[in-house]
This record gives structure tokens, sequence and C-alpha cells, in this order.
């Protein structure tokens, strides 16, 4: 549960890459974004490795969350994530709380179930309606019978 604080580093590879200072809002990433990529992307002639670099900048640069991170602990703190290794996220006590770490507490019991049940869905049904061009113009109410399985409670049959 507790990690070593992850160490500050001075990246500025993302904003080199992109051609932008730090201090770029999200105008100017965007549009240093589209410059990099028509001239980087594979289909016109670019080469591939820096496309998915350029992207891989402006996907971190763009987000601020992922920038917050990025220009506080670099690289390697996105590529670990919030968990792995780096520092803790805000996020982490809800986390453990709602997915069942604490025991499932606030999770619907103490068995580390989960706070959001699914409900399971079947297939869609369609069914055909024929009716007529006068009946659509006029708003004609129709009545369809649907037939469809459904399990006993009791037997589960």
């Amino acid at each position: 549960m507790f990690r070593r604080a992850p160490t500050r580093t001075n990246n500025s590879k993302y904003y080199d890459v992109l051609g932008v200072p730090k201090s770029a809002g999200q105008d100017e990433l965007k549009k240093a974004y589209r410059k990099a990529a028509i001239k980087n992307h594979p289909d016109k002639g670019g080469d591939p490795e820096k496309f998915k670099e350029v992207t891989q900048a402006y996907e971190v640069l763009s987000d601020p969350v992922k920038r917050e991170i990025y220009d506080q602990y670099g690289e390697e703190a996105l590529k670990e994530g919030p968990r792995g290794g780096g520092g803790h996220s805000h996020f982490d006590i809800f986390d453990e709380l709602f997915s069942g770490g604490f025991g499932g507490a606030f999770a619907g019991g103490f068995g580390g179930s989960s706070f959001r049940r699914e409900k399971k869905q079947g297939e869609d049904v369609m069914h055909t309606l024929t009716v007529s061009l006068e009946d659509l113009y006029n708003g004609t109410n129709k009545r369809l019978s649907v037939t469809r399985d459904v399990l006993c409670t009791k037997c589960k049959g």
C-alpha cells in the first residue's frame, strides 16, 4: 500500500518532439501536433516511429492530468501508471474503498464484492411489423406480442 515517491525530473522530451515551450496552451499544442502529424504521417511518406512519438507526446500533453504527472515525474511515471511503483493518485483511497480493497466495507459487504453490479443482458430481439404509409403519417398505435424465455427464480430452470 505504501510506495516510495518518484523522483522529480525536468523532462522536456515531449515538448521538444512537438516543438513547443512548456508554457504552451491547448491551442498551441493542437496546432503543433497537426503540423508534426502531417509531416510525419506514414501515408504521406513520413517515418512511422516519429509519427507514433508525436502522437504519444500530444496524448500526454493535451490531457491536463497526464501533463501534470509528466511535468513533475517524467515519462517513467506515466509508463508505470498511478499505482505501479510511482506515487499515489488522489483517487487511490476511493479505489480501495469501492473495489473491495478494505474488505469491501462500502461495497455492499465484507467479501471484496464489487460496488457496481452489472446486469446480464440478452441478445437484441428484432420483430418485423408491417404498417402502411397512412398509418405512419397518422400515428396509428399497433400492438406487438413478444414471447421471451425467462429463468424461474425458484428452480433456476
